[in-house]
């Protein structure tokens, strides 16, 4: 099994276990936000693959954080393909994204997990991660909610 970093020409490989990662609820912009995240300097996507067939992907980047003071990065998604997990897949992608962000100088790296994913939280604190006593909001510009 060996991870790389991905390429925009890779978007077809990964769709599978994207459509996987989000329920088939793939939106327009996906394509784009996934070369953005190749091409853009904060953003990278790394792939594992094992005898040529992609079997994990993990989408990160990085940004300025006051709360630290500095950059920090972000695992914005991971996956792995279901016959592939327990096997050190995730470990390997999130261990490369750490060095990844090391290198671009953050000082931390945050993770977002669905509150009731209590198999990622474990992973997450298997790997050192801290539950944050933060919540996380957000304001969607394109379907706002009527107040």
């Amino acid at each position: 099994m060996s991870i790389r970093s991905g390429r925009t020409s890779d978007y077809n490989l990964g769709l599978p276990l994207l459509e996987k990662l989000y329920h088939g609820d793939i939106g327009l912009d996906l394509k784009q936000a996934f070369i953005d995240y190749v091409r853009k300097e904060n953003g990278v996507v790394l792939f594992a693959e094992d005898a040529g067939k992609v079997v994990g992907i993990l989408v990160g980047s990085f940004q300025l954080d006051i709360d630290w003071e500095g950059k920090t990065g972000k695992i914005d998604a991971i996956i792995v393909d279901e016959k592939q997990r327990r096997r050190g897949v995730g470990r390997k992608l999130v261990q490369r994204f750490l060095a990844w962000a090391k290198r671009k100088g953050c000082k931390a790296v945050k993770a977002r997990i669905n509150r009731e994913n209590d198999v990622a939280q474990e992973f997450h604190r298997s790997l050192g991660f801290e539950e944050a006593e933060t919540y996380e909001y957000f304001l969607d510009f394109d379907h706002p909610r009527e107040s």
